[in-house]
């Protein structure tokens, strides 16, 4: 392994740049968190072939981005402080997991982000500080205010639009905070039992969430009280979650999936149980927007391609695994009523 640190390039107030973040301060991977700010950004746009944030940039000067390709990256360089379960059954339920807050409660983070205007530009100010390059610990000066305000300007109409187009606007709401109020509740009473999703370990999806939290559900303000509303042990569990370091913690043994993340999976399949596969099918057909139906409400959002990859990502690790282990990852998912959504 090369000596060095890895660079993450993105901002506080970013979903995946949190995620990633989670990921090394849990794996004690030596690591600094720098804004992606006008001096930098060009170079790493053109280097990662991407805009989205986060990019990391690693020891041997490689610049990457995605948030699960940068943790499973981490995961085989550090098998120490592994974050992604071996046993078959855990492994297959931890990524698809993790697709779902990567892929599907983005909606949630954009609507409660951007629905109403004193959040909305609350978040723009947030998010531009960072984009803006402006210090950290500090008031801005009188320039540096003037330079967050102007990207503010760009940032805010953007957010709303993102909004628009994730189907998270004002005739979503019921079902998003519905929904969203089920999942917290979930997370809240499988988490006073066991302080991770698969054991007393941190997974690749108990990062997801602690990123998420981070980023967006315990820091905007209209998304923090929803929480502390409903799932107050959630903020919990954020405080005390961000703050560990992974040592000699184990997941369940004989690839156990505990009893009370069953009905995470139940909700998976309501609403990203329906998605996966009409977005499979609008990306396959070269769809610009996928039609599905979820929690009784016809739902029209942006074809989202990387879903897709992700999808294929995890039906091709199945496939990959020994003929055991992908008899047990397959009846882990055909059991919960998953399979037929991630199955070609």
């Amino acid at each position: 392994m090369l000596p060095g640190e890895y660079l993450i390039y993105g901002c506080d107030p970013s979903y995946y740049t949190r995620m990633v973040e989670a990921a090394m301060r849990y794996m004690r991977v030596p690591h600094k968190a720098l804004q992606k700010s006008p001096d930098v950004r060009d170079r790493l746009e053109a280097r990662a072939g991407t805009h989205l944030m986060p990019v990391v940039e690693t020891p041997e000067g490689w610049v990457i981005h995605d948030s699960t390709y940068i943790t499973q990256l981490l995961d085989m360089r550090f098998p120490g402080q592994s974050v992604i379960p071996r046993s078959p059954a855990q492994r297959v339920l931890c990524r698809v997991l993790d697709d779902w807050i990567d892929e599907w409660f983005v909606r949630a983070a954009l609507h409660f982000r951007w629905i109403e205007d004193a959040a909305a530009h609350e978040a723009a100010q947030m998010i531009s500080h960072d984009l803006a390059g402006a210090p950290k610990g500090r008031a801005p000066s009188g320039d540096e205010q003037a330079m967050i305000d102007a990207v503010a300007g760009m940032v805010l109409p953007w957010g709303r639009k993102a909004m628009g187009v994730m189907a998270a606007g004002a005739d979503h709401q019921e079902a998003i905070r519905g929904e969203f109020a089920r999942f917290v509740k979930i997370l809240e009473a499988h988490f006073a039992h066991m302080p991770a999703l698969f054991g007393d370990r941190l997974s690749l999806a108990d990062l997801s969430i602690l990123g998420a939290m981070k980023a967006h559900f315990a820091t905007d303000s209209l998304a923090r009280d929803f929480v502390a509303s409903h799932a107050p042990g959630l903020m919990d569990w954020t405080d005390a979650s961000w703050e560990r370091q992974c040592g000699d913690e184990t997941w369940l043994v004989d690839d156990a999936i505990p009893a009370t993340l069953e009905p995470l999976f139940a909700l998976m399949g309501e609403g990203f149980g329906q998605f996966l596969p009409a977005n499979r099918k609008a990306v396959a057909s070269g769809e610009k927007w996928v039609v599905f139906t979820a929690f009784d409400q016809e739902v029209r959002m942006l074809t989202r391609k990387g879903a897709e990859q992700s999808r294929q990502a995890v039906m091709a690790e199945i496939a990959a695994m020994a003929p055991a282990d992908r008899d047990a990852a397959r009846r882990a998912l055909s059991t919960r009523g998953l399979l037929a959504a991630y199955e070609d």
